[in-house]
């Protein structure tokens, strides 16, 4: 199979000549000017309601890859924020999301991922189809309530350019769930994410709030220290930034791109010389690079100084497995060695010392997104 370059070509020849040229100017975009924001935005408990209901119970969610639920028969259970989610593809190939609780008495009709023709409740065995009807329930003749008003309930999804997204409040339309990454559709839909493969997901539960822990992703500020001695060697932390809508782009080179000052421009690598992260709100990071993608989303916990953090790794369509593997698991490393660590010492730190945070001009899209989580609440 021969894959399409992960960007068009002339986006791709732009944001590496930006890159090389931030790069060879050892600089990287910038703000107008530095912002500053209370400590208290990550720990005041006020704050972190609204933000649970504002942010995440009331707007569209990106949680999943379509290829995590590619073929028909397929399912894959979530939890978005406390309400358990239940994902399929049913026969004729359709994406449907439901609430994972069964009709009759609440328990959850599946876990994990798998592929089934049917989903059966461990409590008492009632079984569902993957439209959601119910299909079946031990000792019928008990119950006087019809079948089809048993059905599991169902979630406002939709799926585009690969990204699954969902709404686990009837407050949000499907409207507003078909169209959330409307902004950004015509560039990730080059990605090609639909093709990906699943590789794994792991979780991780840092004591820290759940900006803190998005923030991570927002600048390469800290490359040269905090990660000095992994992925520092080899990316740089020159930037160049961009904003769509309420989503935004983050690429970073490879320190290799300094070679590209010696070719024409037409003898320019089809993919950026370096890694791309696009970030959907309200906070889901989309990494991609050479060998596929990882999401990280990261959600409010059950306090302001808690969290949950999903972290998916795909492989790229024509890519070895084993290596795309191998770049994910050195991927959250890092991220659990060195980012979650100092994210919980942030915590502590903002906690105790309640002094405001300074963001620097460097430090664009933690700006960009500090005013949108803010501007939301409104």
């Amino acid at each position: 199979m021969t894959r399409e370059p992960v960007l068009e070509k002339t986006t791709v020849n732009h944001l590496n000549k930006r890159l090389l040229r931030n790069r060879r100017n050892g600089t990287t975009d910038m703000a107008p000017a530095e912002m500053r924001l209370p400590a208290s935005e990550f720990y005041c408990p006020d704050l972190f309601a609204r933000e649970r209901e504002k942010l995440f119970t009331h707007t569209p969610q990106p949680v999943a890859f379509s290829g995590e639920i590619a073929h028909p028969g397929s399912f894959l259970t979530l939890r978005v924020l406390d309400v358990p989610v239940l994902l399929t593809r049913d026969e004729n190939g359709q994406l449907r999301a439901f609430i994972n609780a069964c009709s009759h008495r609440g328990a959850q009709v599946a876990s994990g991922h798998g592929q089934r023709s049917r989903l059966v409740c461990p409590f008492h065995g009632w079984s569902y189809s993957l439209d959601g009807g119910l299909y079946g329930r031990p000792q019928e003749t008990g119950f006087d309530t019809p079948a089809e008003d048993c059905a599991l309930l169902p979630l406002a999804v939709s799926e585009r350019h690969g990204i699954v997204v969902v709404a686990i409040s009837e407050a949000v339309s499907q409207h507003a769930v078909e169209n959330a990454l409307i902004e950004l559709g015509d560039e990730i839909g080059h990605c090609h994410f639909e093709h990906y493969r699943p590789l794994e997901r792991r979780q991780f539960n840092p004591r820290a709030n759940w900006k803190l822990i998005t923030d991570l992703s927002l600048e390469s500020y800290h490359f040269s220290t905090l990660h000095r001695d992994s992925v520092g060697q080899v990316l740089a932390p020159n930037a160049a930034v961009d904003t769509f809508g309420r989503h935004s782009r983050w690429a970073f080179p490879l320190k290799s791109i300094d070679r590209l000052a010696d070719l024409q421009e037409a003898a320019w690598p089809d993919a950026i010389e370096g890694s791309c992260t696009y970030t959907l709100f309200p906070g889901v990071m989309l990494i991609v690079n050479a060998l596929g993608a990882q999401m990280i989303r990261a959600e409010p916990g059950r306090s302001p100084g808690e969290s949950r953090v999903v972290y998916v790794g795909m492989c790229a369509p024509d890519c070895d497995m084993e290596q795309a593997r191998q770049a994910y698991a050195f991927g959250g490393e890092v991220f659990a060695e060195e980012d979650l660590p100092v994210a919980e010492e942030c915590q502590l730190g903002l906690t105790a010392g309640r002094r405001e945070l300074i963001l620097g001009r460097n430090e664009p899209l933690l700006q960009f997104w500090h005013r949108a989580w803010r501007d939301a609440l409104d």
